[in-house]
Parts: structure tokens; sequence; C-alpha cells
């Protein structure tokens, strides 16, 4: 499966399904997800549970997932600037960029997921990263640096509540971080949450 949004782990995708299964929609085998909570004129609200949808319906646009972004959520109706923290959309943000995110598979959160943004495009998923992740990926072994160049200020407290008194270097965390990065000029960035 191939997507040009999301380049995480497999098993970090929301609603796909463990093995090849049997599509709901065009009956071949593939790769599947659950449709429960996609969108889709297939089935209506009420018939989606338990029925699933392949990777070439998905890719067709026979169903599509809904992403809350920092442009907006984007559903079926496109771009719904519905939060205060919502920035403007782009005027180059072309109507192709909306359709590839919604025939791109949500990410596993343990709340509602946020989909990142740079360069007036969508941001690459790349997956959830432990504190050791930012110390191997520093160019100078500063993992704590590279932390704050990819997080929003107001969540950079992560970083110093999670290191234990009389610690130097973070081993581990108790949140979940999820890391993007920008296909234009490779800029890192990411968010984080927690059950």
């Amino acid at each position: 499966m191939i997507f040009k949004y999301f380049k995480g782990p497999i098993d970090e995708m929301s609603s796909l399904v463990n093995e090849t299964s049997i599509c709901s929609i065009c009956k071949k085998t593939d790769h599947c997800f659950e449709l429960d909570y996609t969108i889709t004129d297939v089935f209506n609200d009420d018939d989606k549970e338990g029925k699933l949808g392949c990777y070439a319906c998905l890719r067709e646009g026979r169903f599509e997932f809904w992403h809350d972004t920092e442009f907006g959520l984007l559903d079926e109706n496109g771009l719904d600037n519905i939060y205060k923290r919502d920035i403007a959309v782009p005027a180059s943000l072309a109507i192709e960029k909306l359709t590839e995110l919604k025939r791109t598979p949500q990410f596993i959160t343990w709340q509602q997921g946020l989909w990142l943004t740079h360069c007036d495009d969508f941001m690459v998923y790349k997956g959830t990263w432990e504190p050791k992740d930012f110390y191997s990926n520093s160019k100078d072994g500063d993992g704590k640096a590279l932390f704050m160049s990819m997080t929003d200020e107001d969540m950079n407290h992560l970083w110093d509540d999670s290191l234990p008194e009389n610690k130097n270097i973070l081993e581990e965390w108790y949140s979940t971080y999820y890391v993007f990065e920008c296909s234009h000029c490779g800029k890192l960035r990411g968010n984080w949450d927690c059950d």
C-alpha cells in the first residue's frame, strides 16, 4: 500500500484489518479497512458496521477518511474551520491534495489525531517516536533540542516534565509523540497525546 501522506509503520494505520480480507464493496480479497467511521456513499451510516473496504476501493474514492488538520476538519464537504487553532487555508492548496489526504488512512491515536501542515501542504506522517529517537535522529546528539525544534512552544513542557529528577537524559515518557515530515523542505514537526 502506497500513500503520499502516510509513510509510518503499517501497524499505525487506524482501522486496518490485520489479515487480507474480502472487500464489502468490490468483493475482492486485499488489505482492507473497517468502514465504520469512513466517508462513503456505498453504505449508509447504519449499515457500515462490520463492513470492510479494500486498498483499491480507497484509492478509487469509493470510501475515504475524514481528518482533523491544522487547516480545519477535512470531511466529505471539504475543509471546515471549526477550531480556534485552525490556520488559514492557503490559496495554493489544490483540491487534489484534499482528495489525497481523504484517501489516506488515519493514524492510531489515544484521542483525536491532528494532521500537521507545512509549506502550504499536509505533512507526511512518519510514525511515533520515543525519547531515544530524538537523540538518534539529532545531528549533534541533542535530543532535547530536536524535540524543541519540532514541537509547538505550548507543548514543549513535555520534555522537562518527563525528565526524572537529577537526570540529564530522558529515556521514557507517558505520552505518544506523532512525527511528521514536510515533503517540500524536510522540516520535522510533531505533536503528542496520551490516554
